[in-house]
């Protein structure tokens, strides 16, 4: 029999949920439990679905397209939950990307500096006090280094200011738990929406391009992890630059209603199955 668009679809969809699925098996989040939370996600985006073609949105529409039965939908409609959103990109992240980029915290070779705590230009009090006033810079330091991202430097004597260093190269908490899968779901699902928009064909292609090779050993693995590393870094350093200057240059203006995410990664293991 052959395979509908849809089936090619779904085949592909299962292929995608593997490694989630193996994610939600470790953190203890059965079958069910996922299943029941994913019927309010095709409630929640079949609305969308419906009016990009045009059809009226109402009880009878929703349960035809998602297949759920027309008094969980009324049910749904009547109680109006929408999914819950994710954070806005906090504080303690725009502290992070402007200290790691920005030239008036970094050397000449664009390396972040370690900074005093306190003071004037050019200490981590005046980073802070410049991306926000609502929350304390001692509160943004505390949660860098509870995140494991900032440390304290050790100064050689009593009279020296207290200093202050970044110490990875990515924003990658290891103790942030809900940190760390908001990074997750936001650039898991950007990646697949531009992958999802590309295969719809209805608008010009996004870039969502890899490179594939296998038969490789664990030393060229690890050589080519470190060269991705390496493009990824010169490449991040000048993405931020360009995106705060068009930033600063479009804020205030009515159609300033867009947002981006550019992303790359890598992954290596053995050969797939065939």
């Amino acid at each position: 029999m052959t395979e509908t668009r849809s089936d090619l679809t779904l085949s592909a969809a299962l292929r995608v949920m593997a490694p989630l699925v193996e994610l939600l098996l470790h953190e203890g989040v059965t079958y069910t439990r996922f299943a029941n939370a994913l019927k309010a996600t095709f409630l929640e985006v079949a609305p969308s679905v419906l009016e990009k073609s045009s059809t009226r949105v109402n009880d009878s529409s929703v349960s035809t397209l998602t297949g759920i039965h027309r008094k969980d939908v009324r049910e749904w409609r009547s109680v109006g939950q929408p999914l819950p959103q994710a954070k806005a990109f906090s504080a303690v992240m725009e502290v992070f990307t402007k200290w790691a980029n920005d030239p008036a915290y970094c050397d000449e070779q664009g390396r972040p500096l370690a900074l005093n705590r306190t003071g004037g230009p050019g200490t981590f009090e005046a980073l802070a006090t410049s991306v926000s006033n609502d929350v304390h810079p001692h509160t943004l330091l505390r949660e860098l280094i509870r995140l494991g991202v900032a440390r304290r430097v050790e100064t050689a004597s009593r009279d020296e200011d207290d200093k202050v260093s970044l110490c990875v190269d990515a924003f990658v908490p290891h103790d942030g738990a809900e940190e760390m899968l908001q990074l997750f779901s936001d650039n898991v699902g950007d990646h697949l929406a531009a992958a999802a928009r590309n295969l719809s064909g209805n608008s010009a292609p996004m870039l969502e391009q890899s490179v594939y090779a296998d038969s490789l050993s664990a030393d060229s693995i690890a050589a080519m992890h470190a060269l991705a590393r390496q493009i990824w870094s010169t490449a991040f350093h000048e993405i931020v630059r360009d995106a705060n200057v068009l930033s600063k240059q479009d804020r205030g203006h009515s159609d300033a209603n867009q947002r981006l995410r550019i992303g790359m990664y890598f992954y290596g293991g053995p050969n797939q199955k065939t």
